[in-house]
């Protein structure tokens, strides 16, 4: 299993930032890496499952297996076209008065077995970060804009 944590400073109360994250159908709104998302079942908290399309050929759903309300919430990959065998990604909140720091962390391991580690350890980690990173600049972005 790989794992790391990036980290972002959001200019916006816990509340704020978190009603984007808890919306799990309208991640595509402001995570960069997706062309568009949607919510597959009405449940709100675990056991919510969104549908999340990457760029028309590469997609995932995504289900929550932890919610804690304004402190964490943890999606799963349930379904992916893309090299994980199983994903798990943990956001946590802090707030300091009118400001959350957010940070994502991946715990993730890739299918093809020694292969899929040289994959990660080349090429794939580096993009998951860049990926985690954009996504968070994306939050911070909507969640200072309301």
């Amino acid at each position: 299993m790989t794992t790391f944590t990036e980290t972002i400073e959001i200019d916006a109360p816990v509340h704020q930032v978190w009603a984007i994250l808890a919306d799990v159908g309208s991640i595509a709104s402001w995570n960069p890496g997706l062309i568009g998302s949607k919510a597959t079942n009405d449940v709100v908290g675990v056991g919510a499952t969104r549908y999340c399309d990457i760029d028309g050929r590469q997609n995932l759903d995504e289900e929550v297996v932890k919610f804690e309300p304004k402190r964490s919430i943890t999606f799963r990959i349930t379904r992916s076209t893309l090299l994980f065998r199983s994903a798990d990604i943990a956001f946590t909140l802090t707030a300091y008065g009118q400001r959350t720091d957010v940070s994502v962390s991946p715990n993730y391991s890739l299918k093809y077995g020694v292969l899929g580690r040289l994959l990660d350890k080349t090429f794939v980690e580096k993009a998951y970060r860049r990926g985690m990173r954009g996504l968070l600049s994306g939050l911070k972005e909507q969640a200072e804009s309301v």
